[in-house]
């Protein structure tokens, strides 16, 4: 999330006072500082002539391609706790990396400037890391680019006050609280930004985008006869402030409320081998525990488990993975990638075979193979890697409700936390948030403590019924860099797998 960045360039802090029923700003500022008089210039402030320079130095000790990105970002964060605002923190990041690629070796440089003689430099340090037999550059001539713009928005953040923010906190706050009088904390933490970005490499490409974001999430602690639930929701997604019309974040605290509530009443969970029940939106690990191994540098080093397999089954016949970021509204969705790459559809499983790979640029030329648009970076100070973006498992036609019935004992799992993946073997361990037992094909009681463990390439297998209602669960993903992801799934059941519990056999 932006809250691992350091701050690049520019941030300013209000204090704030007061508790929910009285918010006050020390300091009123009803937008970014900085941002308006931003706005009014041009965005980046490099040309051609000095893209061109910049781009040539990166390649002078012969690199065959360099490209720049370009960043500005706009940050607005909050936290309530108890009812009061712990924090609002504003800010601006922005500057550009440099690149420099020479077959495997790669060369990587930023400057928090968009000053020639800094950019010189990095163009310089990237091309010395790549260097190879120096050659003959002709000049770059540049066509600029549009993207089909798949994300949309009709709030731009810089365009609402603090007030409204302020209004969405406590708005969460009261609506959790008033759902049910166990509830003792409530925790509410938001972040918006808007993203200006620019790809320029050597071969001309000009594109240019921005990207909105929103990610508020819901934490409700109860408690009742001694006995203490917790629950969680998340709203977010590519959408402008519009997305926190019709209630959005009474809804969600509501969500996480009643998941507490229905906590409080939970026995230790059993342990296992077991038929597990994932509830739509479970997606969360199957982009851990097999997204990862889909992923092309993984594959182009050999380190994937899924290296070598093309062609073969490895997963149930019910089961098809798809990767496609130019995917309406979602949190993972972009019009273009960090590299000015249009992504494409990606099926990667097809009815348990393997088909391919996400790629980038470098690894599509390894593995010979179209690039689908999935270099990804978490800001300028970092070169693209291959990302997931949208992730997900397409609808079944299993009913769930017959899925239920036909399971005569088992763990139904409504809503996963975190968790522990090895990316090289797809072993994982995930915690469940809220989970009940399956009793006479029923849904019986509530369970606390459950987990679940297994290998994800096994998982795989042992899926035997798929539902009709995907649900894609927002999420931020780390591999030395982290971005925003969606991941989907709809109901779905795993014949057998280990749940570790606490219950007394």
């Amino acid at each position: 999330m932006i809250s691992c960045e350091q701050p690049l360039r520019r941030r300013s802090f209000l204090k704030v006072v007061g508790g929910a029923a009285g918010l006050t700003l020390i300091s009123p500022l009803d937008r970014l500082i900085g941002v308006a008089e931003a706005m009014e210039a041009p965005l980046f402030p490099v040309d051609g002539r000095v893209a061109s320079r910049v781009l040539l130095e990166a390649r002078s000790m012969g690199a065959g391609f360099s490209d720049l990105y370009l960043e500005k970002r706009t940050v607005t964060s909050m936290t309530l706790s108890d009812g009061k605002v712990e924090s609002v923190e504003q800010g601006i990041f922005a500057g550009v990396g440099v690149r420099a690629v020479h077959g495997d070796r790669t060369g990587y440089a930023f400057a928090d400037s968009f000053e020639e003689g800094p950019l010189v430099d990095a163009a310089r340090n990237a091309a010395a890391i790549a260097a190879s037999a120096s050659a003959g550059l002709a000049p770059i001539i540049f066509r600029a680019e549009t993207p089909t713009r798949v994300v949309r928005y009709l709030r731009p953040f810089d365009e609402i006050g603090q007030d409204s923010r302020l209004a969405w906190l406590t708005r969460a706050d009261a609506a959790a609280r008033g759902f049910d009088p166990s509830i003792q904390q409530v925790t509410v933490t938001y972040t918006d930004e808007m993203l200006h970005f620019a790809v320029v490499n050597s071969e001309g490409l000009w594109v240019e985008d921005h990207l909105p974001l929103l990610y508020m999430r819901v934490n409700v602690n109860a408690a009742k006869d001694g006995r203490r639930g917790t629950g969680q929701e998340r709203v977010s997604q590519r959408l402008g402030a519009e997305q926190m019309d019709d209630d959005a974040a009474g809804k969600a605290a509501i969500e996480a409320a009643r998941m507490a509530v229905a906590m409080c009443d939970a026995r230790e969970a059993p342990a296992g081998e077991m038929p597990v029940i994932l509830a739509a939106g479970g997606g969360v690990l199957f982009h851990e525990a097999v997204g990862h191994g889909l992923e092309g540098d993984t594959a182009r080093r050999g380190s994937s488990f899924y290296s070598g397999k093309v062609g073969q089954v490895v997963a149930s016949e019910r089961v098809s993975i798809v990767e496609y970021a130019a995917m309406p509204d979602l949190r993972g969705s972009y019009n273009v990638d960090d590299e000015g790459t249009v992504p494409i559809e990606s099926t990667l499983i097809a009815r348990g075979v393997l088909r391919g790979f996400i790629t980038d640029r470098i690894s599509a030329q390894a593995l010979d193979t179209v690039r689908t648009g999935n270099g990804r970076r978490q800001s300028y100070r970092f070169p693209p890697l291959v990302r997931m973006s949208n992730t997900y498992l397409p609808n079944g036609i299993d009913p769930v409700d017959e899925m239920i019935k036909e399971t005569k004992s088992g763990l139904y799992a409504k809503s996963l936390g975190g968790g522990e993946v090895d990316i090289a073997t797809g072993n994982f361990t995930f915690g469940v948030l809220e989970g009940y037992l399956i009793e006479d094909g029923r849904i019986g009681s509530p369970v606390r403590g459950a987990t679940l463990v297994g290998s994800g390439p096994e998982i795989m297998k042992r899926i035997d019924r798929v539902g009709p209602d995907i649900k894609f669960w927002p999420g931020t993903c780390g591999k030395g860099q982290w971005v925003p992801v969606s991941s989907g799934a709809p109901t779905l059941r795993i014949s057998s797998m280990t749940v570790g519990g606490s219950a007394e056999s």
